[in-house]
């Protein structure tokens, strides 16, 4: 019995360790979820869904996902005005996101992510909604993530997001 209870012993914790480093190889699987919701967005309940579902994996998200994750919740937030009636309350949905997307890329600087995250928002806004500011940097930081493996998992958004990205490159391009 003691050889067994050592093998069992011995099989958990390989099996323990292998489920920590694959978890540590998916610190922001949550995002997948959240990217797909995003492209599925075509009315103001699934805009609030999204947002929620990144409310619930806030909850549960490593430290280091943690900003992706709050980023993903304030551009649902925002894409939620693309589909409101009120004028005045779609208003101030959109400012009220784009400033806490703008906290968030204020407050984790150089991050190309979050940059490119802000861009889904800004770079499908109106432009007299005045969210251009940042287009160029943003496209950029787009551009260089969309040339590594973080939106893999995300083929459609990955290309939306690259196409977004050139799109505002050459507007930004036209306005110089």
């Amino acid at each position: 019995m003691p050889m067994e209870a050592g093998f069992l012993r011995s099989a958990l914790l390989a099996a323990f360790f292998t489920c920590s480093q694959w978890a540590a190889a998916q610190p922001c699987a949550a995002l997948e979820d959240l990217r797909s919701m995003f492209m599925k967005h075509s009315t103001f309940e699934q805009a609030e869904d999204s947002e929620r579902a990144a409310i619930g994996a806030l909850q549960v998200t490593s430290e280091s996902c943690r900003p992706y994750v709050e980023a993903h919740r304030w551009v649902s937030y925002c894409r939620a005005a693309d589909f409101g009636w009120n004028v005045a309350e779609r208003y101030q949905r959109f400012k009220g996101g784009m400033a806490q997307l703008d906290s968030l890329v204020g407050a984790h600087p150089g991050d190309d992510i979050l940059c490119a995250l802000r861009l889904s928002v800004s770079g499908t806004a109106p432009q007299f909604l005045g969210a251009d500011g940042d287009w160029k940097t943003d496209a950029q930081a787009a551009l260089r993530v969309s040339k590594t493996s973080f939106w893999s998992e995300n083929p459609a958004f990955l290309d939306w997001m690259a196409d977004l990205a050139v799109k505002i490159e050459a507007k930004t391009a036209d306005a110089e």
